[in-house]
Parts: C-alpha cells; structure tokens; sequence
C-alpha cells in the first residue's frame, strides 16, 4: 500500500486494482438498470423487495411480477472486475383477490428464502405460493396461503452443515400472519400447517 498525500492514511489502491472495497457492509451497484416491465412501457413499476442467494438475485415488483437474475462471472479482460446478472425468469406468482379489498394489489410484497429446504415463499398481493430454488419452479401443486399480510420467522442462527451446504431433511418452520392468527407452517418435502394456528 503506498501512501496517498492526504496524511498518515494508506491508500487502498493497488497496482493493476482500482479499488479495494474493505469493511464489515460494502454497498455495490447490481445492476444498472432493472427492466420492471417486459416491453420497458410501463414507467410507474416499482421494485417492492429484493433478496440474493448463491448468484441469484430476485426482484419483487408493484406489477406483480418477481424477476429472477442469475449472476455471470466478471470477464477476466474487464479491468472494474465487476460480474454481470442476466434475466433469468420473468414470474407472475399466482394469487386470490381479496374480497375487503378488491383492488388493493401492491404487487410482490415479500421474498422469503429458504436455502435450507431448497424453497421460496413469495407474499404476492396478500397470497402465499411456494416455489423451488433457485430456478423458482411451483411446488407443492395449487397450494397458496391467502389473506395474509406477513411472512417470515426462520431461525437466522440454524447453523449450517460443516461443508457449508443446506440441510434439506427436517424442513423449516415459518409463520404467516393471517387475518385474525397467525399460522405456522412447516416447510419441507411439502407444506404444512399446524393444526392450532396463534390467536393474537
């Protein structure tokens, strides 16, 4: 490291790098521009939630669509070193309109990832459907959850396996905040709910 002419600090550039991002968070751009709609037509989309998971990055919309990127490794020959996503997918996760609230469709509400089971619950205009990871495949047939608000409630702490894989055997248990309770669920092989949901 060489100094930089601005006191005692050393520089964190290096030959042949431009920059070294160091620290605990780095805030990166992904991408440049996101195409919220297929025929780039529609300007009022908005991007509602995110989440990445193993060079897979998923993007929820107000159009009710959730977009699948899949990371592609940088070009050996580009100097910013930066790797480059593709659109994978384009999904219209499937959903039950509401009776209270028949136009209220804020579109793709939540992402919830569980590597651990190899599955993906999607809260899309107050329905839940499950999908596989990564590529985001339906499961568990017409199974969909509605009149739900909230989804969520895995234990961040589970450790991994030691080889740093996901341990697909026993399932995961969420919870999903219903109208009036709140349901837990458990995620594995299929979906099931426990048979006395919590009042609140």
């Amino acid at each position: 490291m060489t100094s930089d002419g601005s006191g005692d600090r050393p520089s964190i550039t290096s030959p042949g790098q431009t920059s070294r991002e160091v620290g605990p968070y780095v805030l990166r751009t992904l991408l440049d521009e996101v195409p919220l709609s297929a025929d780039g037509s529609k300007d009022d989309i908005k991007i509602n939630c995110v989440d990445y998971l193993d060079a897979n990055l998923y993007v929820g919309t107000s159009a009710s669509e959730l977009l699948h990127f899949v990371q592609i490794p940088p070009d050996p020959n580009d100097r910013s070193g930066q790797p480059v996503y593709i659109l994978a997918s384009r999904l219209c996760p499937q959903y039950v309109e509401t009776p209270g609230t028949p136009n209220s469709r804020p579109g793709v509400q939540q992402i919830l990832l569980l590597p651990r089971v190899g599955k993906a619950c999607i809260l899309c205009n107050w329905t839940v459907t499950f999908y596989s990871l990564p590529e985001l495949s339906p499961v568990f047939g017409t199974t969909l959850v509605k009149n739900c608000s909230w989804i969520g409630g895995i234990d961040l702490n589970e450790p991994l396996l030691d080889d740093g894989s996901a341990e697909r055997g026993g399932g995961v248990t969420i919870l999903l905040s219903l109208m009036r309770k709140i349901q837990v669920v458990r995620v594995g092989e299929d979906a099931r709910a426990f048979k006395h949901p919590v009042s609140p």
